[in-house]
């Protein structure tokens, strides 16, 4: 092994301090690259991450919106009688409660 790197360092057509500048700026592309690679994988794990928390307020604001409606109003009808009742549950069907979720995680 010795003998080899001797005769590297007397071989007259090889300029190591070249070849070493080289070798340090493939390394630091391959980094550059590995970086960029690595910020994209959590980009992606980010986004699915997003989606998959949209999916989930979407549905929980459904069954909100769903108790509102039915639970709420059925509620009002037990405890009040006659208009008041009427009133309660025809203003509580036009309001049509919507209930808003935002995402913590941004897109």
């Amino acid at each position: 092994m010795r003998e080899m790197y001797e005769t590297f360092m007397n071989n007259p057509y090889l300029n190591p301090g070249l070849l070493n500048e080289q070798f340090a700026e493939a390394m630091k592309v391959q980094e550059r690259y590995a970086i960029q690679e690595i910020l994209k994988a959590k980009k992606l794990s980010i986004e699915m991450q997003r989606k998959a928390l949209d999916k989930k307020l979407d549905t929980k604001k459904e069954e909100m919106k769903k108790f509102a409606s039915q639970t709420v109003a059925s509620n009002f009808k037990e405890g009040l009688t006659g208009k008041a009742a009427e009133a309660a549950e025809t203003q509580l069907n036009l309001s049509k409660f919507q209930p808003s979720f935002n995402n913590p995680i941004k897109g």
